[in-house]
This record gives structure tokens, C-alpha cells and sequence, in this order.
């Protein structure tokens, strides 16, 4: 009798996201590119849908079209109801869902005060965020009802209104993955619907991902999410990380003498608590240059704080910065410090370490948990926070072995590791559903 299992039809999996290359404001964006790119390697069929994606992109196990080249093909007589086996699509659904927005008041309620600390651009998410969301939801909805899978997998709360109700409407099995959540991006001022829609979304799915310990810790605690129901799927450099160099100390001591901050200037990045310890760096090491790299609803709140702290001659805002910009400023800086309030993971370390920059990390970041030797301290801690900085400035010696030492540790790190993990969730949610195929 012949095997059918040798000819079993490859995994399916309907992906919804909201950010993704070359459309990128933070970190999401290339981790759902890492992941998305692993899994279609991995032999899984990857259908990713986007809110809006006007780029078209042909690559090995990538496949690029728009939402009405979809719709064409899955109308077309005899068309397959994904793409061919190890391809990944990538489909636009007009939605105007941008990163980082905030929603707009409730009737008869205050907003959060954290809405002051989203991106200067907010308002260009459109009138209404919460209405974009279901209107995304609904179009996902629809699109899905003319598509085949086997599961869902969405990213991030701006994503799970549109999963749940497809996943309802489909019976699929869905994963959520928390890059981030309400509480890390807002702290106290945590709005309280989009607090709902994570804990719906974690609540009702088959498998949690999050993106390290901490972000686990977050769920259980906040959201009462079960622990054996939540998977850390840890983040990954872009491309391998070069093996430790051997360099003389002189190399390093060559480049200038640059310490950056390279995210959003929001509340959550904490680019206040860098300018405060670089305030007392400056007082010891006046050669020292401060780079903001990033924009954000809080530019001018630091500009005039970098006015009160004395720092007119030291710092420079340099605003956002596209990939090369971001290249070539971390090829030359003597070291990068993510002083964030709470960092889910942080993928600007590994990306500091790629390009041979040293690195100094909150310890209320997840990226910690796989870079132990590096140097760390509280957000709140200026005066710590300022020692390390000025001890990377002072010696090379010991910025190049942070490096090293870093990089030591990324080399465990890959996409495809953790697309792997992914998989292996997939197959044991699949096993575990009556009547699916595993």
C-alpha cells in the first residue's frame, strides 16, 4: 500500500503582520522578515498579509504580490489555493494601519498620557486607529474565506482583531507572537482596549510566542496567560555575526568617540535617561559626542532637555536613518546604549555588535538574556549608566573585548534556529486538533 505520507501536501500557514521590509519603523519588521524567510525555507508555505505593501519583490523563497494579483489567481480556474510548495507571498490589504499609533479617545474618556509619547506622524494613521483595525480585520476576513490554511500566525496587537475573527470564521488554529506589548510601549498609561485585544488574543490562542523571558514574564503576570502555553522564540541577527575580530586595541581607539541612541524617541526607548547619564559623561569626557538617531513624539521635549542639561555642544539629533544611514553610523561609533524603559528584546544590539560597536543594555531589556557578559544597567541608574559609558570611551581595550564577547554569544542565534522552533509548535497544534492533518 502505498505511503501517503511521503506525499504529504506541505504546511500552510496564513501570516498577519502590519510592518515589513522595506517599510520599517522598528524591530517588528525585520523580525517578522527573519521569521517569515526561515519558515518558507523550513518547506512551509507562507502567506503573509499586510495592511498596505506597494512594493513588488521576486527573490529565492520569496513571492511578492499585491492583494488584487492574489484574488486573480486564487480565481483562476484550477489555481492552487497557495502559493507552490517553499514560496512565500506577501499581500497588500488597503487598511491605513501604520506602527506605533495610538488610538483615539473613547467617548466621555481621557487618553492615556502615553498618547503623547507615539510617533510625531500618528496622525496619519487616519482618523480613527480603532477603525482601521476592524476594517483591516473585516478585509482579512474576507480575503481568508478565498484562501487554504492550516493555521494563523499574527504579529502584534494591530493584527489579533483581524486573526481571531478569521480564526473564528475558519476554525484554524491560531499563534500569536508579542514583540511587544501595551504595558512595554505605555507603562502606566497602558490603554485599557488595547490591553483587552492582547489578552483575548493570548487567551484564546493554541501557542504564545514571545520574544524572550521577559516578554513571558509580562503575560503571565499582566495577563494571566498560562506558562506552558507561552513559547520564547528569541530574535536574530540579519545575517550571520562575523567571528570575533583580532584587532589591535588601536582600531578601536580610531574611531570617533560617538555614543549612540538609535531608536523611537517615545517614552519605552528611554532616550531621556541616555541624555541624563550623557550629561554626566560630558562633565568628564568633554571629546565625547552624543548621536539621537531615531524620530518620535518626544524630539522636542529632548531637544529642550538637551538645552537644560548643558549638552547644546555635545549632541546632535540626527533624526530618523534609513538602513545604509544606520550601517555607516554604527560602523564608526565607539558604542551604542539602549537605555530602554522596557525592551521586549532589542534588535538594535545585535545589529551594533554586526557592525563591531560595543554595546551597554537596560536591564529591563530581553536582548540581556543572550548577551550576559555585557555591560548593563537600570534605565534609572544615570550614574552607572554614565561609568560604563565613560570606561567604553576611556579604554578600547575593553569596547573591542564587549565585541568579541558579544558576538561569541550571537553565533547560537539564527532565523532559521528559530524558524525551526516555530515549525515544531505548528506540528505539535496541528497534532493536537481532531480531524487535522498533522
Amino acid at each position: 500500500m502505498e505511503n501517503r505520507m511521503l506525499h504529504a501536501p506541505p504546511l500552510r500557514v496564513l501570516m498577519l503582520g502590519w510592518e515589513y521590509p522595506p517599510r520599517i519603523a522598528g524591530g517588528l519588521g525585520k523580525a517578522s522578515q527573519g521569521i517569515a524567510r526561515g519558515l518558507a525555507q523550513a518547506g512551509v508555505q507562507v502567506l503573509f498579509v499586510l495592511p498596505r505593501y506597494d512594493r513588488a519583490v521576486q527573490a529565492p523563497g520569496l513571492r511578492v504580490a499585491g492583494i488584487a494579483a492574489w484574488l486573480r489567481h486564487a480565481r483562476a480556474p484550477g489555481a492552487a489555493a497557495m502559493p507552490p510548495p517553499a514560496r512565500m507571498q506577501r499581500l497588500a490589504v488597503d487598511a491605513r494601519l501604520r506602527p506605533y499609533a495610538a488610538l483615539a479617545p473613547a467617548p466621555h474618556t481621557r487618553m492615556p498620557a502615553a498618547a503623547d509619547r507615539v510617533d510625531a506622524d500618528a496622525a496619519l494613521y487616519g482618523g480613527d486607529l480603532a477603525s482601521e483595525v476592524q476594517r483591516y480585520a473585516r478585509r482579512v476576513r474576507a480575503l481568508g474565506m478565498a484562501v487554504e490554511a492550516d493555521l494563523i500566525h499574527a504579529h502584534d496587537w494591530m493584527s489579533f482583531p483581524a486573526a481571531l475573527a478569521l480564526a473564528a470564521a475558519r476554525g484554524w488554529p491560531l499563534c500569536v507572537h508579542l514583540h511587544s506589548t501595551e504595558y512595554d510601549r505605555s507603562g502606566a498609561g497602558a490603554d485599557a482596549r488595547i490591553v483587552a485585544i492582547e489578552r483575548e488574543a493570548c487567551t484564546r490562542a493554541a501557542r504564545v510566542f514571545a520574544v524572550s523571558e521577559y516578554t513571558r514574564d509580562v503575560l503571565i503576570e499582566r495577563y494571566g496567560i498560562a506558562a506552558d502555553k507561552i513559547e520564547v522564540i528569541y530574535n536574530a541577527p540579519d545575517a550571520p555575526v562575523p567571528a570575533p575580530l583580532a584587532r589591535a586595541p588601536l582600531a578601536m581607539a580610531q574611531r570617533p568617540p560617538w555614543v549612540v541612541f538609535l531608536g523611537r524617541l517615545a517614552f519605552q526607548k528611554g532616550p531621556d535617561h541616555f541624555l541624563r547619564a550623557a550629561a554626566e559623561v560630558a562633565r568628564h569626557a568633554p571629546h565625547a559626542r552624543f548621536l539621537v538617531c531615531g524620530d518620535g513624539g518626544m524630539r522636542a521635549q529632548l531637544q529642550q532637555l538637551a538645552l537644560d542639561l548643558g549638552l547644546r555642544e555635545h549632541v546632535e539629533f540626527r533624526g530618523f536613518l534609513g538602513a545604509r544611514e544606520v550601517t555607516r553610523v554604527l560602523g564608526q561609533a565607539r558604542l551604542l546604549v539602549m537605555p530602554s524603559v522596557s525592551e521586549p528584546f532589542g534588535l538594535v544590539a545585535l545589529e551594533a555588535l554586526g557592525a563591531g560597536t560595543s554595546v551597554i543594555l537596560s536591564r529591563q531589556s530581553g536582548v540581556r538574556e543572550v548577551l550576559s557578559p555585557s555591560l548593563q544597567a537600570d534605565f534609572w541608574d544615570h550614574e552607572k549608566l554614565a561609568d560604563q559609558m565613560l570606561a567604553v570611551l576611556r579604554w578600547p581595550e575593553l569596547a573591542q573585548q564587549l565585541v568579541d564577547d558579544g558576538r561569541a554569544q550571537l553565533a547560537g542565534l539564527s532565523w532559521a534556529r528559530s524558524a525551526r522552533n516555530i515549525r515544531r509548535a505548528y506540528a505539535e497544534i496541528l497534532a493536537a486538533q481532531p480531524g487535522v492533518r498533522p
